[in-house]
């Protein structure tokens, strides 16, 4: 009970926070990768939890600076052993969340449907920006070859279909959509790599 009451009164010190216009836009783009927007009930208010493996540890310790202030735990790394007989392996990540706050349901409300799945929002053009298309590329992109990959196989076709058309509008990056084992990922062609380079390098992490 004494817990339980700390706990109340730890998130209720902190509800009235709001967020700036440059944290709003690292969530954004955090939300089309690994971030997630949680809630116990429909009544209650949202929670993200950051993670990553340990890898990305810096990363990490990267992103609880800057949301230290509506949490009430530091990160933690957790190790779970993967006993499939194609995998027999410990995978360790590192993770931290948010208080349950009301500054956060939007995103929640934003990103995912009524069945509690992630979704890309149809005025995401709108909302991302470059910075938080940094976010998104230090979450889930990678280099392969001269080219340039995100992850986003839990995406459906028709919303990779959008995804391509904002980032050749908005950002001015050919790319397209190519089919992978669970799904699909965003394929940045060559001749726009460095482009893309060039509009994320001023919030890359040395870590990447």
């Amino acid at each position: 009970m004494v817990y339980k009451l700390y706990r109340f009164y730890r998130t209720s010190a902190k509800a009235h926070l709001e967020l700036t216009p440059e944290l709003d836009e690292i969530i954004i783009g955090s939300m089309l990768g690994d971030l997630s927007a949680e809630k116990r009930n429909d009544n209650s208010n949202t929670r993200l939890q950051f993670k990553q493996t340990t890898l990305n540890e810096p990363y990490i310790n990267h992103l609880y600076s800057l949301f230290k202030n509506y949490c009430g735990s530091k990160p933690k790394i957790m190790s779970k052993f993967d006993s499939r007989p194609d995998k027999m392996k410990e995978y360790s990540s590192i993770k931290f969340q948010t208080l349950s706050l009301p500054c956060f349901n939007k995103y929640r409300n934003i990103f995912y449907n009524s069945d509690g799945i992630k979704i890309i929002p149809y005025k995401l053009e709108e909302y991302l920006t470059i910075r938080g298309l940094s976010y998104w590329i230090m979450d889930d992109g990678y280099k392969s070859n001269k080219a340039f990959y995100i992850s986003t196989e839990s995406f459906t076709l028709s919303e990779h279909v959008l995804l391509v058309q904002i980032f050749k509008t908005k950002f001015g990056l050919d790319c397209s959509y190519h089919k992978h084992t669970n799904g699909y990922r965003i394929y940045i062609y060559s001749t726009s790599r460095n482009k893309l380079f060039n509009l994320v390098k001023p919030y890359l992490l040395d870590h990447f």
